[in-house]
């Protein structure tokens, strides 16, 4: 299973090597972009990953996001991974870069941006299995019931929204 070649960075997010993400192991540190939706009713978009997904499936997350590859910057992963997860264009506004270690141990520099949308939008359903935009009042609902949600959605709503 090839998933593709990352950048493995320092504590301070500086290139050490380049590795097949699939051999990455715990005390690798991998960057990582993530992007919130907001129309203009100002609620997020989020989706819900595919119970397929191989890391946190069935949670929910942030409308698109992933992994940087070799050699790319988090500004130019961000508007792919948003348009390949749900089809949509939008200009985005970066709002923080963050050292995040997972529950599951991996490491991560995450950096969140934010983007304004209100038109159509396509989940991949190799992805995702739904798209929703959520009132800030219906997530914080969901975290007080403990719904799943991705820890680094998590971490970027709580930062940035609540």
């Amino acid at each position: 299973m090839e998933l593709g070649l990352v950048d493995v960075v320092d504590i301070n997010d500086q290139v050490l090597k380049t590795i097949d993400r699939i051999k990455a192991t715990d005390d690798d540190i991998l960057r990582v972009a993530g992007v919130f939706i907001v129309n203009d009713k100002k609620e997020i978009l989020l989706q819900l990953r595919s119970e397929k997904s191989f890391r946190y499936p069935s949670f929910w997350d942030c409308a698109g996001g992933g992994h940087v590859d070799a050699g790319e910057d988090y500004k130019t992963c961000a508007p792919r991974e948003l348009f390949e997860e749900t089809k949509i264009k939008a200009e985005l506004e970066f709002l923080g870069k963050h050292y995040i270690e997972l529950p599951d141990g991996r490491k991560h520099f995450n950096a969140f941006f934010k983007g304004t949308y209100n038109g159509e939008f396509e989940a991949d359903p190799k992805e995702v299995s739904k798209l929703k935009f959520l009132s800030l009042d219906e997530i914080k609902k969901m975290i007080e019931r403990k719904d799943k949600i991705h820890p680094e959605c998590l971490f970027g709503l709580k930062k940035y929204f609540l």
